[in-house]
């Protein structure tokens, strides 16, 4: 008889073929170019490539590739007013347009009118009922859950996770390796007195990558950006862009085309028109790179991103 072959590692049955990295920016817009935008008025690389090499601006042309894609798509869900966080988020996160359902735009926490929705189609419910695996990798501080327990008030994306049954990280797990801070770096946690690890982008990137791997579907929030645009303050807005520049170069590098898709998208614009502290109804990007990038092709607005990842991850083998 021939020697029996090992059995194949846990690791290498649950290993998705498809794994979708989403990216989420709060507060990026698409503007006009002027001295105030700080991302048409300095050369962000890793920005410009997943543009096709643009800067990103109102004046950013479409592109369309087999494994790249970025589109202008719209925030303001046919409301009148500025797009908020909480309808945007929850818009993004369901493919519902929730400005409407709230009855205009709300934020930064989604409306009640919109819990039931956040409840039943939220993007990790969705892929969970069609066997994907999917992780949220946002590290919160203790105080963010005594708040929101307390108060019974938790962010979109929090809540969806609630809903669904993901776990929501904690500084244990970032001390693991399991999690990412807000900033990518950890830097703001250790000036706020938490004892964690600082780490670079690129550091940063590895790690995010390494989760990626073993789920089809994993977010990223990242909101400093929305922060700066409310500063007014080019100088944080331009350390905010150079950090999300250096890590995602690094994560560029890291993505494998064939078998990764990175997402990159935004809530509502903020952050490209620095002459006013208030959101903008400006264009939001969507940038596609990886396998499935065309899938987006047709995305128009807020709610054209969940359903889109949904019949993806559907149509690829687990």
């Amino acid at each position: 008889m021939g020697r029996r072959s090992s059995p194949p590692r846990p690791d290498a049955i649950m290993k998705p073929l498809l794994q979708v990295l989403w990216v989420f920016l709060d507060g990026v817009g698409l503007g006009p170019v002027h001295a105030r935008n700080p991302l048409s008025s300095f050369r962000w690389p890793a920005l410009m490539e997943l543009a096709g090499g643009q800067a990103w601006s109102l004046e950013t042309r479409p592109r369309f590739g087999s494994t790249q894609l970025f589109l202008p798509i719209d925030a303001t869900l046919g409301v009148a007013g500025l797009p908020q966080s909480g309808t945007g988020q929850a818009t993004l996160l369901t493919g519902f347009n929730c400005a409407r359902i709230a009855g205009r735009h709300y934020g930064p926490y989604p409306h009640s009118r919109t819990h039931s929705v956040l409840a039943r189609y939220n993007v990790f419910r969705r892929l969970q009922n069609r066997q994907r695996s999917v992780a949220f990798v946002n590290a919160y501080p203790p105080t963010f859950f005594t708040q929101a327990r307390m108060r019974n008030r938790w962010n979109v994306t929090a809540r969806c996770c609630l809903e669904a049954g993901v776990m929501l990280r904690d500084l244990q797990a970032l001390a693991k390796g399991n999690a990412l801070a807000a900033d990518l770096t950890g830097q703001r946690l250790r000036d706020a007195g938490f004892m964690v690890t600082v780490i670079d982008e690129t550091q940063a990137a590895h790690r995010l990558m390494h989760i990626a791997t073993n789920h089809a579907f994993t977010l990223l929030e990242y909101f400093l950006t929305d922060q700066a645009g409310h500063s007014q303050d080019m100088a944080e807005a331009y350390r905010v862009l150079a950090s999300l520049d250096r890590f995602f170069a690094a994560l560029l590098d890291l993505l494998d085309p064939k078998q990764q898709l990175l997402l990159v998208t935004s809530d509502h614009g903020n952050l490209e028109d620095l002459r006013a502290r208030t959101h903008t109804r400006n264009p939001v990007p969507l940038a596609a790179w990886g396998q499935g990038a065309m899938h987006f092709r047709h995305a128009r607005d807020l709610r054209d991103i969940t359903p889109t990842i949904v019949a993806l991850l559907k149509a690829a083998r687990a």
